[in-house]
């Protein structure tokens, strides 16, 4: 059964009073979730790199798009390839270019 605008506004209004009283470090820990990140959170603990674009490579081949770290051109590619598996004119190919 739907809420009034009332009732909505104090179940939301209950629901900051409880989050209110938790400390700061409670706050964090349920505010904060660990996202897997391939290439970074399964590969060795350090990597260093001379160059920035030494970084830039290694990002590019090493790294999924979805996760921010590459050039403009592969995200748009990236973006492309999807929009062609969805309209069904490519065939599942296991990964994003």
């Amino acid at each position: 059964m739907p809420r009034t605008e009332t009732e909505e506004r104090e179940a939301r209004f209950a629901a900051f009073e409880e989050a209110y009283k938790r400390t700061v470090a409670e706050r964090l820990q349920h505010g904060l979730i660990h996202t897997f990140r391939p290439g970074f959170d399964d590969g060795p603990p350090m990597r260093r790199w001379n160059t920035t674009a030494e970084y830039r490579r290694w990002c590019e081949e090493n790294l999924e798009p979805w996760l921010g770290y590459c050039s403009p051109e592969h995200h748009k590619k990236a973006l492309e390839a999807i929009e062609e598996f969805r309209s069904g004119t490519v065939p599942n190919r296991g990964t994003v270019p």
